[in-house]
């Protein structure tokens, strides 16, 4: 009865196409980001952003789990947390050497993402490297507790993703998506491309001391997922309206509960249901990192960043608008720069195959 109750409220409208796979990824979003956050809330972790958005990204952008999926992810985080310890505790004194292979390990992430097997592996390995640098680079973060939380937050995710698929299955086989081919030169710019752009990024938040701007930071980083200055263009623009629904939706649930925000019994129905309807415009858009999946995961780093007793929401929501808006307008200008230098030669000029025939 609950079921084709919560079937009813989330039935599309006009043309929108709504199937019942959807519906049941949309209950695996919310009900583990639900679940992640409670945890995370209810043992006050230091690092509460880990445990809420891993869960979420790996349900929202593998919308299938299996051993393949699971291996990718952890693999990712540990090799991630090695090559931290390493970066950080023994090339720090050598900032010039630190950023060429922080550039060498973008490069190598985002080239496994182009080539389209590994891309969740490639993927897991950018937002990891980012927040682990951006944590990491600055006194006063306790290593082991990061790396630690890095490892927890992977499995959970992992855990929380198969528990999902084992109760809220899939109704029906998904297909593979299709396969893009991509000459030699094509991957070769999308791998500089985002791989300098990222690793410009990292300098620009060490040079400015910005350690309090992770939301800028990861704004920035996703954009680059599509590779390619057209596709940073349209993501930014997914970004700036998810960060600011996302936001707005913060701001009123602050100011419904008002002194009673550190309730959990009371904050978690509003949170959920803000879930419910990001995740659901997630599923309906079906192209990644789009508006729905910006909304969602801005109500997961805020949550999971900022929700303590002594905590308000509402200047980190402000903040987060202004910084996320800064930063993707640098970002963009990089990407523009960096793809006009790309394309003056033959090696890496970005060339799609529909376009060249």
């Amino acid at each position: 009865m609950s079921i084709n109750t919560l079937a009813r409220v989330f039935t599309p409208h006009g043309n929108i196409v709504y199937t019942a796979n959807d519906f049941r990824q949309t209950l695996r979003i919310v009900v583990a980001g639900v679940m992640a956050l409670s945890l995370s809330s209810f043992y006050n972790v230091q690092y509460g952003v880990f445990f809420v958005v891993y869960p979420i990204m790996l349900l929202s952008l593998v919308p299938v789990f299996n051993r393949h999926v699971a291996k990718q992810f952890i693999f990712s985080a540990a090799i991630n947390c090695v090559e931290m310890v390493l970066i950080i505790g023994w090339l720090s004194q050598w900032p010039l050497i630190m950023t060429g292979v922080v550039f060498a390990l973008y490069v190598m992430r985002f080239r496994f993402m182009s080539k389209g097997p590994l891309f969740l592996f490639g993927s897991m390995g950018v937002v990891c490297q980012s927040t682990m640098l951006n944590f990491m680079s600055y006194p006063g973060n306790d290593w082991h507790t990061l790396l630690f939380s890095n490892m927890e937050a992977s499995v959970l995710a992992v855990c929380l993703s198969a528990l999902m698929h084992y109760l809220l299955p899939d109704v029906e086989p998904r297909g593979r998506p299709p396969l893009i081919e991509k000459d030699a030169a094509r991957v070769r710019h999308e791998s500089l491309l985002s791989g300098t752009v990222a690793t410009l990024n990292f300098v620009v938040f060490q040079m400015c001391d910005l350690s309090d701007s992770l939301s800028a930071l990861m704004a920035g980083v996703l954009i680059l997922f599509p590779m390619s200055y057209r596709g940073a263009v349209l993501s930014s623009i997914w970004r700036v309206v998810g960060v600011v629904l996302g936001c707005l939706y913060i701001l009123v649930v602050q100011l419904v509960l008002y002194d009673h925000s550190s309730h959990m019994l009371l904050m978690m129905p509003l949170i959920a249901l803000g879930f419910a309807f990001s995740a659901r415009l997630h599923v309906m858009e079906k192209v990644g990192a789009g508006v729905g999946f910006s909304c969602i995961t801005t109500l997961g780093i805020m949550f999971g960043q900022n929700m303590h007793p002594d905590k308000d929401l509402v200047f980190s929501d402000l903040y987060r608008i202004s910084s996320v808006t800064v930063s993707l307008l640098v970002t963009l200008t990089m990407v523009f720069l960096v793809h006009l230098i790309l394309n003056r030669f033959a090696a890496t000029r970005y060339v799609v195959q529909s376009e060249s025939k």
